[in-house]
């Protein structure tokens, strides 16, 4: 059997398990994607620097955030490192076992294309830095229609991100005091600016080779 006998044992896997529910492979890689509308669910079984097999991260990428790069904005690490060791029977189980794992987050992700329990969640997830858990609690509030607890949240990373000079910082402090403050009076503006950026966000996403199996007509909530 060939060298990567491994690698093809977590692709059987995940193809096994993810495939029948609608999660694709982005190209040839150990990430699968299941797409979501205004957010996708990541699915990597990331190798080991060290060692021949996987562990497992799973996690929301929030699509508002325009960029081509994928992050785990919620969610990550679901389990440590499984080491292959010539075992072809035993790590055939245990890459089963994670990818059912996998397909259960997975499941459990869709919930939260239900706005009013994706931001309940998301506002009290606080797992990044404050700039960045507030800005996607606004985020969140503005495209489910709580425009009176985005605002709120809006003065709060206002305020924060002011005198913060991190380059990335400074981004939200631009896309706040020129796209968004302008607006922020605005509820229809609010909600089309989120949607905007998804839908950015998205194109830029498909735009890959590898990711052209996102959909095209896409609901958001």
């Amino acid at each position: 059997m060939g060298i990567n006998i491994h690698d093809k044992i977590i692709k059987n896997a995940a193809a096994d398990l993810l495939g029948p529910i609608g999660v694709f492979q982005k190209g040839q890689s150990r990430t699968w994607i299941d797409d979501n509308g205004w957010f996708l669910t990541v699915v990597e079984f990331q190798p080991s620097t060290w060692l021949k097999g996987s562990c497992l991260n799973v996690g929301i990428h929030y699509l508002w955030n325009k960029s081509d790069t994928l992050t785990f904005d919620y969610g990550y690490r679901e389990h440590e490192s499984i080491e292959y060791t010539g075992d072809d029977e035993k790590f055939s189980e245990e890459m089963a076992a994670l990818a059912s794992l996998a397909k259960e987050k997975i499941l459990y992700y869709r919930a939260f294309s239900d706005l009013s329990f994706a931001r309940q969640q998301i506002i009290n997830n606080n797992v990044h830095s404050r700039e960045l858990d507030l800005w996607n609690s606004m985020m969140i509030c503005f495209l489910s229609n709580d425009y009176k607890r985005g605002r709120f949240i809006y003065n709060q990373v206002a305020d924060i991100v002011k005198n913060d000079y991190r380059e990335w910082v400074q981004e939200l402090d631009n896309t706040a005091s020129k796209k968004i403050a302008p607006i922020l009076s605005n509820h229809e503006s609010l909600g089309k600016y989120v949607v905007s950026s998804i839908q950015e966000s998205r194109s830029l996403l498909r735009s890959k080779s590898s990711m052209k199996r996102l959909k095209n007509d896409v609901k958001y909530g």
